[in-house]
């Protein structure tokens, strides 16, 4: 099982615990293991390619956001690579988040929650007039390669 550690007081901390404020001090801030530094490359690196094969299909796709969510260690394997997409041609259906299972054979080995918006609710978002749900919010923009 993979360690944790809050970066800030030193606090071992269980899986469910990682995800969350620290239980002394509050911070966010972790020690990660190497183990889970290897997780976390590995799922940055499917995350790319999940893009790459989203901009070589979708045609109306402008940009593609990692969704951060901080109820959960994106250092564990089970834990799904969100993305939101943003895509001039979808049709405007707010937050509507879609699951995916794992598929290995295509090189995606983790499970995916992809959020498909129109630019309209795109900018929606970044103005919290429409809103992530709770805990999510826009990471690192994986460009069109």
């Amino acid at each position: 099982m993979a360690a944790h550690e809050c970066k800030k007081c030193g606090k071992p901390l269980t899986l469910v615990q990682s995800g969350l404020p620290c239980p002394i001090c509050g911070s966010f801030d972790r020690i990660v293991t190497d183990v889970d530094q290897a997780v976390a490359m590995e799922r940055a690196a499917v995350a790319r390619e999940l893009a790459r094969k989203h901009y070589e299909v979708e045609a109306g796709l402008t940009q593609v956001f990692l969704i951060a969510d901080q109820a959960q260690a994106e250092g564990v394997r089970s834990e799904p690579i969100k993305l939101l997409e943003v895509n001039a041609d979808t049709v405007a259906s707010g937050i509507m988040p879609l699951h995916f299972g794992p598929a290995p054979a295509g090189g995606i080995p983790y499970p995916s929650i992809i959020i498909e918006v129109t630019p309209d609710e795109f900018d929606k978002i970044q103005s919290n007039e429409m809103k992530l749900p709770e805990g999510w919010k826009i990471g690192e923009e994986l460009p069109r390669p």
